[in-house]
């Protein structure tokens, strides 16, 4: 007979078998498919774009899981995908798994893919930009802003969609100009008034009329002390007008100084339409560069746009993460000490990956890809390579997103040589079908906000072809010119920020092309710039005569001063005792005993 505790111990380790199975048997049936829909789920809500996931297999003994078909769909372009990967296999931490942390020691990633049509458009997961980024290539590669044949825009055109800075200017200086002339105007008015000039005048009449039979000597004393403030308010008179002829000097200086500015302003219009409309042969028509930054810019902006996607998952929280509150006196306080080997919540170690560039794979690993780089101490780094093969002889890219220090500093390097080149439609003239291209370029980018980098593109090899049949002599020219063409090089600089950068591109092309047609567009050239300057000079003769105008306005009160001090210092020598007092009978000897000082 079996003992009692013998058939419980039994009966327990039954039991723990079948719940072990039990659990074990969920997991394998399960697990898999929990992890599935929680990437798609949770993952597409974090990115607010549709992710599909087509397998996961998951080995808890062996710690590894394996996914296979991840898409991560375009959340601007619903039937794109962005990032596209065949296979995903990873081994993970399961002891640190149970502290919330993701540590992944090695990483292969097989197939990976950017910007591929998806089968169906995926979920919107929230507003979709209408204009997409092949509708802004396509118009920046077409509106070049270039003549296509010998005919150039009509100059009044022109002038009906360019705002002259000359016309501008001009109507701020009429403006100061007239505030001048309103100023002396008032000033005039108010101080040198025709009354206070009559008054005057009168009061010498009066005296005059006094000063008839006086015998008295009070009523000559009396006299006399009219004469000195008559003579006091003459010289106050003439005192404002010499002040007021010193101050206007110096507005006529500054009239004259602007009028002078506003002068060569139609000039500086000029030149500014000239380049933009014209074709400066000196320099390089401009037709490759213009047809060049368009398209350029448009990848630009995509990889900006990568860029400003990738960036905030590089970010340490750590530092934004509130200090504890200071806990009242005689209460507790939880003190969390340092962990002597921190580790992020995130972090791949290392990884290699296969990725498709220019329909050819290339190999490359990365390492250090963590949500808290400072924890981490490492900067992210990517490396990739590929070489031999149909499109190109040698693939190299080398990317640094350093967030360990206080301020970002990122870095790209890449290099391709004998890039296979597809055909490429240079406006409506000539096709480049073929050639190789030899690649370099470096970008370093500071605190994420900064950009400075350059880059050159060597072209070898080169053939170019007519486009159709040439429609006019301008077609015809250039057409056969690039046709003679072998080689030749683009540079190009960026400069500035991921909202406003600028991209300045140079190549010896233009210069090629304007050394061909320069004797098919000097008489066209010269009529245009001709009639670009007389049309210029139509519309703003106008306002720069209103302008000078105003300016001899300012002059005419200058001769207004010099008549009224004219006026007053005659006024000043008729209100003397002489001229008023020197008939009266007993007068000097009054005058004397009295001592005016006039």
């Amino acid at each position: 007979m079996t003992p009692p505790n013998k058939k419980f111990r039994v009966l327990g380790i039954s039991v723990f078998v079948v719940l072990t199975l039990l659990i074990g048997g969920f997991f394998v049936l399960f697990l898999d498919g929990i992890i599935k829909d929680t990437i798609e789920d949770r993952g597409s809500q974090v990115m607010e774009s549709q992710i599909d996931v087509g397998s996961v297999s998951t080995s808890l003994l062996s710690q590894s899981m394996d996914i296979g078909n991840l898409q991560i769909a375009n959340a601007d372009k619903l039937d794109e995908n962005l990032v596209q990967a065949g296979r995903i296999k990873f081994d993970f931490d399961g002891n640190r798994a149970f502290s919330k942390k993701v540590i992944i020691d090695d990483m292969q990633l097989e197939g990976l893919r950017l910007n591929q049509k998806r089968e169906k458009p995926a979920k919107a997961y929230k507003p979709v930009s209408e204009k997409s980024d092949e509708a802004s290539e396509e118009k920046s590669s077409i509106d070049i802003g270039m003549p296509q044949g010998l005919d150039f825009k009509n100059p009044k055109d022109i002038l009906k969609n360019e705002t002259l800075e000359t016309l501008e200017v001009v109507e701020k200086t009429k403006g100061d100009l007239e505030a001048l002339k309103t100023k002396w105007q008032t000033q005039v008015d108010q101080q040198l008034s025709k009354e206070s000039l009559t008054q005057i005048q009168n009061r010498i009449k009066d005296l005059q009329a006094k000063s008839k039979n006086l015998k008295d000597p009070r009523a000559i004393q009396s006299i006399t002390t009219e004469i000195k403030a008559l003579r006091n308010d003459i010289q106050t008179r003439i005192d404002t007008v010499q002040n007021f002829k010193k101050n206007l000097e110096a507005d006529i200086r500054q009239a004259q100084k602007l009028a002078s500015q506003i002068k060569d302003l139609p000039k500086k219009d000029f030149d500014r339409l000239r380049k933009k409309y014209s074709l400066d042969l000196k320099s390089g028509t401009g037709l490759i560069s213009k047809m060049v930054s368009g398209p350029l810019k448009a990848k630009i902006d995509k990889a900006w746009g990568y860029y400003k996607m990738i960036s905030p998952y590089l970010k340490s929280d750590s530092d934004s993460k509130p200090k504890p509150e200071k806990m009242a006196r005689g209460k507790g306080q939880f003190i969390k000490f340092t962990s002597p080997n921190p580790f992020p919540d995130f972090l791949i170690r290392q990884a290699k990956l296969s990725m498709n560039v220019w329909d050819q794979d290339v190999a490359g690993a990365f390492q250090g890809l963590t949500d808290d780089p400072k924890v981490y101490g490492k900067p992210f780094n990517l490396n990739l390579a590929g070489s031999q093969n149909e499109t190109f002889k040698l693939f190299k890219l080398k990317l640094v997103l350093d967030r360990t220090r206080a301020e970002a500093a990122d870095f790209l390097e890449t290099h391709v040589d004998s890039l296979k080149i597809k055909p490429v439609p240079l406006g409506k003239w000539a096709t480049l079908a073929e050639g190789f291209a030899d690649i370099n370029g470096k970008i370093d980018i500071q605190n994420e906000k900064n950009i400075k980098g350059n880059f050159t593109v060597k072209v070898h090899g080169a053939s170019f072809t007519q486009t159709g049949e040439a429609e006019d002599e301008m077609s015809r020219v250039l057409g056969n010119v690039m046709k003679s063409i072998n080689q030749f090089y683009i540079k190009g600089e960026v400069n500035g920020t991921p909202d406003e950068y600028s991209l300045n591109i140079k190549t010896d092309l233009d210069q090629i092309l304007a050394k061909s047609v320069k004797k098919l567009f000097d008489g066209k050239i010269k009529t245009f710039e001709a009639d670009l300057k007389k049309s210029i000079a139509a519309s703003t003769a106008q306002p720069l005569s209103e302008a000078n105008g105003s300016v001899a306005g300012l002059m005419d009160f200058k001769k207004i001063l010099q008549t009224e001090e004219s006026t007053s210092k005659d006024l000043l020598s008729q209100a003397t005792e002489k001229a008023l007092l020197g008939k009266v009978p007993g007068a000097d000897s009054v005058l004397k005993k009295f001592k005016l000082p006039f």
